[in-house]
């Protein structure tokens, strides 16, 4: 199955940041009897005109930084066993790099929008007197000024009218030709800005009239399944009192948006969405700089909000077919999913989740974590020794490899700052104790087991021992990469290690 993903907007590459961190720890979907999902796939696409967003360029980076270490962990092949198990592409690799001219990016091409103003994009000037009139109604001033590189700045009406153009770009008409029956469609968008708030029902209207457009595989999208996580007001701005984004109109857009949603996609009539879920936080966050596109262009620290949502593809993805169609084959009506934690306090950490999320990522990400601090503290010193001396033999050239400069450099500082970020926020995220070196007290709020002299003790040396055990004589990797035995034997220690040595919380 391929699961296109639309992050539209800033929250879109927000959720999208937060979803390639869950990936790269192992966190995969599963179906309904709880099986690892198998020949799954992502591919990413994320719609914002704004081109400098920083949250955009950082979400961006990392991709690349994801399907780099992907690789040459697994080559092309669409399972994973264990880190970076999800394939990620871009739409131009699953179409082939010479059959289409669309850019090898994850990011959706949209200069027609980003380089003009809006009154330039609809033609304002050339409209007679009556429609002039008409559109000055229906548009302020500033928002037919607005420069529509720098997104649509809090306005949905821009937004509704600049994306319907989306279905005559080449990019939309190279995902219409490559989707195919049993693919899947997910949208992340916010309700409360200018580009999620339209773009989610924009894109929703033209995959289900795709009969209208010049496509192949009308029948696969009109009928595709489709999700979409809609994100609700989480975030504070400064001085923004008055200006085209204000904290103050949040709720009243989000109210208004919810709806049109509910006429329009959701609602008992209008079945266009299969599934979706609402995510929020009524506890603000940190007050972001009010930025509009020409400060910081949106540097926005990572949120819980962001890391929950980062689920709901995942769940979406494992859903059987029969939680969407009738017997019949007709759709059955919109489900709807909400998110609670398991208690509502300020500082989070694993043990504030429910089981269910705990189930799906305490391990893999603390395997992940231990991998980070392993790798960045104690791998090079044991080069030449044990484990590493095993069958294909790990040389003291592979830390000059792109992976391993890759991985433990800009990912590895991607995923740091993603904590600290997240850490910093109002709703303090503290999964692990930021700054903690020592293995025995990196997840925060959970010991080590009891033994007969006190907690049991975890260190360099218990990785470098348990690793050297499950090397000894394991004939798995002689036709597989340096890269892939690195971490799939980490992997395996890591779980063995927190199994047996750490409070079980799940």
């Amino acid at each position: 199955m391929r699961l296109f993903i639309f992050a539209i907007g800033g929250t879109g590459s927000r959720v999208l940041k937060s979803l390639i961190m869950l990936s790269a720890a192992g966190v995969r979907p599963v179906d309904e009897d709880g099986r690892p999902l198998q020949n799954f796939e992502m591919v990413p696409i994320i719609i914002d005109p704004h081109k400098s967003n920083e949250d955009l360029k950082r979400t961006e980076q990392m991709l690349t930084e994801y399907c780099l270490v992907r690789e040459k962990l697994y080559g092309r092949n669409v399972n994973g066993d264990g880190f970076f198990a999800n394939k990620i592409s871009t739409l131009r690799e699953i179409m082939g790099m010479t059959s289409t001219n669309i850019n090898d990016s994850f990011v959706f091409n949209m200069e027609a929008v980003g380089q003009r103003k809006f009154r330039d994009f609809i033609g304002y000037d050339t409209m007679n007197e009556p429609n002039q009139a008409l559109t000055s109604l229906l548009f302020a001033d500033y928002q037919l000024e607005n420069k529509m590189n720098i997104g649509f700045v809090g306005s949905p009406n821009i937004g509704s009218v600049a994306l319907n153009m989306i279905k005559d770009s080449e990019e939309f008409k190279a995902f219409a030709n490559v989707f195919n029956e049993g693919d899947r469609i997910f949208f992340i968008s916010s309700i409360f800005g200018g580009t999620g708030a339209a773009g989610f029902p924009i894109l929703v209207k033209n995959i289900r009239q795709a009969e209208n457009l010049e496509v192949s595989n009308k029948d696969f999208l009109r009928n595709a399944p489709i999700g979409g996580l809609t994100v609700l007001p989480y975030f504070s701005l400064n001085n923004s009192q008055g200006k085209s984004i204000d904290k103050a109109d949040f709720v009243v857009k989000t109210q208004s948006a919810l709806q049109y949603y509910n006429e329009t996609l959701t609602g008992p009539d209008d079945r266009n969405v299969n599934c979706i879920f609402y995510i929020g936080d009524q506890t603000p966050s940190i007050p972001y700089d009010y930025d509009p596109g020409n400060v910081r262009d949106q540097h926005d620290p990572a949120h819980l909000v962001e890391l929950v949502g980062a689920m709901a593809p995942l769940k979406f993805a494992g859903m059987g077919d029969g939680q969407f169609y009738g017997p019949g084959g007709g759709m059955l009506p919109t489900r709807a999913y909400e998110y609670g934690l398991e208690r509502d306090v300020l500082d989070v950490d694993f043990t504030t989740f429910g089981m269910e999320t705990r189930h799906l990522i305490y391990k893999p990400m603390v395997k992940f974590h231990m991998l980070y601090l392993y790798l960045r503290t104690a791998f090079q010193s044991v080069i030449g020794q044990g484990y590493t001396q095993d069958e294909p033999k790990i040389k003291s050239d592979f830390v000059a490899t792109q992976f391993y400069r890759t991985l433990t450099g800009p990912f590895f500082d991607h995923y740091t700052e993603w904590l600290t970020e997240m850490y910093n926020n109002l709703r303090h995220v503290e999964l692990f104790n930021v700054g903690e070196t020592g293995f025995a007290n990196i997840i925060h709020n959970v010991v080590t087991k009891k033994g007969f002299f006190g907690r049991k003790t975890v260190d360099a040396n218990t990785f470098n021992s348990t690793l050297n055990k499950l090397s000894r004589d394991n004939k798995k990797y002689t036709d597989r990469t340096v890269e892939y035995k690195l971490l799939d034997l980490f992997g395996q220690a890591a779980g063995h290690i927190l199994d047996e040595r750490y409070e079980n919380i799940n």
